[in-house]
């Protein structure tokens, strides 16, 4: 059996989210879904500022080139008059990695819009259900409707 996902936004960033998941069980609940719409719109602007640069740079390509054009042109030594022990290489700005933690209804939104809702499982526990995930390793395989059990979900 294959699970199914449907999200509906709601007011002040929640989301509501119904479906079955891969054992047949079905479910409604409401997810925070404010970290996650951050996190896109974040990765949005990165996109669109990435999209800006080089439309400026595509802009002034033409007054850049012309620039490089007034400088004098340099006399190159003799190549038989030095010799060449290592090439120059062009620095490069590094950049630190940035993680971000996401909260667990980050994650069940981000596994429903990716499609991976296979560990996505519904956990009734006293009485009140609530959408689970399960550790990638212990996820099962489409048509898979065994439970997993503690040793496959010791990781």
């Amino acid at each position: 059996m294959t699970s199914t996902f449907n999200t509906t936004a709601l007011v002040d960033g929640n989301v509501l989210v119904k479906g079955t998941d891969v054992f047949g069980e079905t479910g409604t609940t409401m997810v925070d879904g404010s970290q996650w719409e951050a996190i896109k719109a974040d990765a949005a602007f990165n996109q669109a500022t990435d999209a800006f640069d080089e439309a400026v740079a595509e802009f002034f390509k033409p007054l850049t080139e012309a620039a490089e054009k007034l400088h004098r042109p340099t006399v190159e030594p003799d190549p038989a008059s030095y010799v060449v022990l290592q090439e120059a290489v062009e620095p490069t700005a590094g950049q630190p990695e940035q993680l971000i933690k996401l909260t667990r209804d980050s994650v069940i939104l981000r596994l429903i819009e990716s499609g991976d809702t296979n560990r996505l499982v519904w956990v009734t526990v006293d009485g009140v259900q609530r959408l689970e995930v399960l550790a990638h390793t212990s996820a099962p395989a489409a048509g898979d409707t065994a439970i997993p059990t503690d040793a496959g979900m010791a990781g």
